[in-house]
């Protein structure tokens, strides 16, 4: 994986309980990228819809690996854990939907029994009168 001085990387158990330390990530992440305060809700809920797909089919003990690479324009979400069903999400879900409604790029993949879950979010452009 390429290095980025900007990036954060979180890993933290598979676990419920743990899951607003990734939001709370998100949330300053993207304000440090200057996100509006209307997209880093939006990310933010995408990242826990994320999170919460991948928590599901996590093997029981494994960690939940999130990594926020800053880009030119945004920011690139990966969130990814080892699999029990070595499958990636379905894509034909609600949470799915409302997944890649709240981010401009979704994607899923996997690995080596390791599922992730590739969020893309650029910053609006200001409107200038």
């Amino acid at each position: 994986m390429e290095s980025n001085p900007g990036a954060v990387l979180l890993r933290i158990p598979a676990a419920s309980a743990y899951l607003s330390l990734a939001r709370a990530t998100t949330t300053a992440t993207c304000a440090r990228l200057d996100f509006s305060l209307d997209q880093l809700q939006d990310i933010t809920l995408a990242v826990d819809e994320a999170l919460s797909l991948v928590l599901l089919d996590a093997v029981p003990g494994s960690e939940l690996v999130c990594r926020w690479t800053p880009q030119p324009t945004g920011v690139l979400i990966d969130i990814s854990s080892t699999s029990t069903s070595g499958r990636t999400p379905r894509t034909t879900t609600f949470a799915w939907m409302v997944l890649t409604a709240l981010v401009d790029k979704a994607t899923a993949n996997i690995q080596d029994g390791v599922v992730t879950l590739s969020l893309q979010a650029a910053r609006a452009q200001a409107v200038v009168s």
